[in-house]
């Protein structure tokens, strides 16, 4: 790992950790909830300011974390602005905000990337050319618009990888756009394409590309932060399947060999430089998504106990509330260990 790639990490992390804090600190905001401190980091302060509405601004030494301490948050308060004395509906807003954020900065970074690679054109889902060998030159056609392939949409080019990894026995189903009608073929056999000694089955098509327009890039940049969180979904449904390993998972040190292999695989220079943005792109949405699961410790964790507030119409008692949270981050903290020492036996092996 080259330490310019260890000083953007540790930047990347700390912006995804201030979007994701400053979006918990606006909408309590909004919401008139007392914010105590506002903090980028853990540990010991570096710096710190109080602000005009009583809240202190700081940053600590280590920069991995932070928080938005709002009265009454972890327990009940009869304070003027606790967070535990609002509705259930600006509870779950405050909550959310935060994952919400991570998946904003996902599609601003997303944007960013297009804008700058979208010179030579956008990738489309409509079919140029399809390879004579294939067997699905017996059914799609050219010009054909690819919008299903075995049962998932499809509405960039990165979602017809994803939507393959589903297909069984080495065929897909695929409808497309025809003339203006949808077409519908199931069963069709995959293509094995081989290159550099190694055999991949795809479709056997090229793609077609369209020259980049304001609402081409916007388009594309949308459906690549929802091709992002379809990546995560995937990972998380091939980690419960079986099909993938806990020892598959990465930490922060697995995060950070990525980030190296981003730039050193693409020569580095401005490719490089727009691969480890796509990659921190991807990570800042996974980051927003992965918050939203309802484990104890996480904001997806206290929405599903106010989802319960309502449907029980009355409050669990703060006190138990915490035990749970509390035991969860325990189980996060170990998670991580676990994943880091996953990170280490893999660059060292």
């Amino acid at each position: 790992m080259t330490f310019l790639t260890i000083v953007f990490a540790i930047l990347f992390f700390s912006v995804i950790i201030f979007v994701h804090e400053f979006g918990h600190f606006i909408s309590a905001r909004i919401f008139g909830v007392t914010v105590h401190e506002f903090a980028i980091g853990m540990g010991p302060k570096l710096w710190s300011r109080d602000g005009k509405s009583g809240t202190k601004y700081s940053v600590r030494a280590i920069p991995i974390g932070g928080f938005c301490q709002m009265e009454g948050e972890d327990g009940d308060s009869e304070e003027e602005g606790s967070f535990s004395k609002k509705s259930s509906f600006a509870r779950f807003v405050i909550l959310a905000s935060g994952a919400f954020m991570n998946i904003v900065l996902g599609f601003i970074i997303s944007l960013l990337v297009i804008s700058f690679s979208a010179k030579g054109g956008l990738p489309t889902t409509t079919v140029l050319k399809v390879v004579p060998d294939a067997p699905a030159s017996s059914y799609i056609e050219e010009g054909d618009i690819i919008t299903e392939i075995n049962g998932h949409s499809v509405n960039i080019q990165q979602e017809i990888s994803v939507a393959l990894s589903f297909s069984e026995n080495d065929t897909f189903d695929i409808t497309v756009k025809r003339d203006g009608k949808k077409k519908s073929f199931e069963n069709i056999p995959l293509y094995d394409y081989e290159a550099q000694g190694n055999t991949y089955k795809i479709i056997g098509i090229q793609n077609a590309i369209k020259p980049p327009t304001l609402f081409g890039v916007l388009r594309e940049s949308f459906f690549q932060t929802v091709y992002m969180g379809k990546i995560v979904f995937l990972s998380l449904d091939m980690l419960l399947s079986g099909e993938a390993k806990l020892s598959d998972l990465s930490g922060p040190v697995g995060v950070i060999d990525q980030m190296e292999n981003a730039v050193t695989s693409s020569g580095g220079g401005l490719l490089g430089l727009l691969n480890l943005l796509f990659l921190a792109g991807f990570i800042s949405v996974n980051i927003g998504i992965m918050n939203l699961l309802p484990f104890p410790a996480l904001d997806g964790g206290r929405i599903f106990f106010i989802l319960i507030e309502l449907i029980i119409r009355r409050r669990v008692p703060p006190e138990k509330e915490g035990i749970v949270h509390f035991i969860g981050l325990i189980l996060l903290l170990g998670l991580m260990i676990f994943a880091t020492w996953n990170d280490i036996l893999r660059i060292i092996g």
